[in-house]
């Protein structure tokens, strides 16, 4: 009888963790085709992206903190480019600035919601061959320093992290602090560009992204011989 019990339960549990994946899913689909679209065809015209945040005054900024934390959400559109807009628009400081704080929640949501529904939630996403790629998450001595390095490497698999973090024994406010230092440097960078080319310098915006794909190709060097290492 009891057994019964527990198996009623547990099926109720997965209809729950069903409808709620279908209606995550849904919305996602949704706001990618309806908002990504748009989102990327105006970073892609930084001048016209800074006249919009411009005319929309403070709301600008926690637009672009939206932006931000809905690319990490979504996970299809590339942080990059609005990282550059972002810098454009607002300057490096405030560029970064808003960025992070949009990385950071747009991390918080997928750590959370993975959290409370597992492995169920995180395959519909995340494919079974890149998840087998973050097994080293297992390794609860390393895990910090790990997750820092993927963050701080340009090319690491940094939205599979976010979606697997939560599958793991590691708490949010310590993977959101480590993570957003790790993102720091990339982040910076790409404003500090993206900054330049609003002041029409491109001359150094052409060096920082220079300099930024040179250290990002011998970091992601080291990280993947570091890789067939552990093979």
């Amino acid at each position: 009888m009891r057994s019964e019990v527990v198996i009623k339960k547990l099926n109720k549990r997965k209809k729950h963790i069903l409808i709620c994946v279908v209606i995550f899913v849904v919305i996602m689909l949704i706001l990618g085709f309806v908002l990504g679209r748009k989102i990327v065809n105006l970073v892609k015209n930084p001048k016209e992206f800074r006249q919009w945040v411009s005319d929309l005054g403070i709301w600008g900024k926690f637009i672009m903190i939206g932006i931000s934390a809905f690319q990490i959400i979504v996970a299809i559109i590339p942080g990059e480019p609005i990282e550059i807009a972002s810098g454009y628009a607002f300057g490096w400081f405030l560029g970064a600035i808003l960025c992070l704080i949009g990385s950071l929640l747009g991390q918080s949501v997928v750590f959370l919601i993975t959290k409370k529904y597992g492995l169920d939630f995180v395959e519909i996403f995340i494919s079974k061959q890149k998840l087998e790629k973050v097994k080293f998450l297992k390794d609860n001595e390393k895990i910090y320093m790990t997750i820092f390095f993927i963050f701080l490497i340009p090319g690491t698999p940094k939205d599979v992290l976010s979606y697997a973090a939560g599958l793991t024994s590691i708490k949010l406010l310590p993977f959101l602090l480590v993570s957003g230092v790790g993102r720091i440097p990339s982040v910076v960078s790409s404003t500090i560009g993206g900054s330049y080319l609003g002041t029409k310098n491109y001359t150094m915006a052409i060096i920082i992204f220079a300099i930024t794909i040179v250290v990002s190709g011998i970091l992601y060097f080291i990280y993947k011989r570091h890789e067939k290492k552990k093979a």
